[in-house]
């Protein structure tokens, strides 16, 4: 009986031992088909994408938001500092264009003042010839007065026929003759200098033409130091101007690369959702053949079987993300595609399938 018993125990627990290995390898061979199917599908398969749904909280997001918030900061900042630079340009030019007009109306000037200079000292010149004629001829003729009445007034005191006092009137006469050939002989003098010192200037205005030193004036010399002073100014303004064009240009190219690096960040798909939920897919691409806008979109359970459509492809998204392999550990490269589905559940699915089923199921 107790023989029995165990023989029977025996025979149930060996049963139960092969059960139990069978099943143990069946689980196994089940585990490595399985593993190989989604290794075997993922090596083969080009039609699948990952699904996900972008909040504008999500950290990425913020620290996207931040990023482009700091570079468009530094962006305005250099703009600002670009416009202070073009104002501080428009300001030399328009220094340099006030300094350029004064010179040449300086010339003109100075042409003009010296033609006038040039007329006024031939009339007085003339004046001066007509002047020293008519002054001999004078004093010729004074002195032919005063020697001829001098001769006959002592003629007629000696012989009593002139008073004391008609001698003293002719005497007064005849002083009379000789300051006015004094008065002659001064404007003469006045003439003269009048016409050395219109010369002077004309050397003078000559000098500052020709940039010779010989034939200044103190007058000329202040002239010359006001238009000297514009040169230096204009010339300051114009170096001034250049190493403002060179800022200006350097700014420029900061600003450019600030462009550039905020267009990037603009152009990740994840800013998108600062505005609103957004539900996206990452398609690798070498699968981005099959993502195009308006395919069909399926999920599946358990990855690969029984699959229902779910929805369509949207656009595409500018700018490359990456992100882990879902089975493997290398990072896959790819873009981000928007999702327009009909089942907002399946955007929590791992894996979403593009264009057709898988195994036609």
């Amino acid at each position: 009986m107790n023989q029995r018993v165990a023989n029977r125990i025996n025979a149930v627990a060996v049963s139960l031992y092969k059960m139990m290995g069978s099943v143990l390898l069946g689980l196994i061979l089940t585990a490595l088909i399985s593993f190989l199917s989604v290794q075997g599908f993922f090596l083969l398969s080009h039609s699948w994408a990952t699904p996900t749904v972008i909040s504008p909280t999500d950290p990425q997001i913020l620290t996207l938001n931040t990023q482009l918030a700091a570079q468009t900061s530094s962006r305005d900042h250099v703009l600002a500092e670009k416009r202070a630079v073009e104002n501080r340009m428009t300001d030399a030019q328009r220094t340099v264009a006030a300094e350029r007009s004064f010179q040449q109306r300086f010339l003109v000037a100075l042409r003009g003042e010296r033609a006038s200079k040039d007329r006024t000292a031939r009339r007085l010149s003339t004046l001066r010839r007509e002047y020293q004629e008519a002054r001999k001829e004078i004093l010729e003729s004074n002195r032919a007065y005063a020697g001829l009445s001098r001769a006959r007034t002592d003629a007629l005191y000696g012989a009593r026929l002139l008073q004391q006092e008609d001698k003293l009137t002719l005497n007064h006469h005849l002083a009379q003759l000789a300051q006015s050939n004094l008065s002659l002989a001064q404007t003469t003098v006045d003439l003269e200098t009048r016409v050395e010192g219109i010369h002077r200037e004309i050397a003078g205005l000559t000098a500052v033409q020709d940039g010779t030193p010989d034939g200044m004036t103190s007058d000329v010399l202040l002239l010359e130091r006001e238009y000297t002073h514009s040169m230096l100014e204009q010339a300051r303004a114009e170096a001034t101007l250049r190493s403002l064009e060179h800022d200006a240009k350097a700014l420029d190219d900061v600003a450019q690369r600030y462009e550039a690096l905020i267009a990037s960040l603009k152009a990740s798909p994840y800013l998108r959702a600062i505005e609103k939920d957004l539900t996206v897919a990452f398609v690798p691409y070498e699968n981005l053949g099959n993502a195009a806008e308006g395919a069909p979109l399926f999920a599946c359970a358990l990855k690969v079987v029984w699959c229902r459509e779910v929805g369509v492809v949207g656009r595409v998204l500018e700018g490359e993300v990456s992100i882990k392999h879902p089975i493997r550990q290398h990072m896959l490269r790819g873009v981000m595609v928007e999702l327009k589905l009909t089942d907002a559940a399946s955007a929590r699915e791992d894996l979403l399938h593009l264009g057709r089923a898988p195994l036609v199921l």
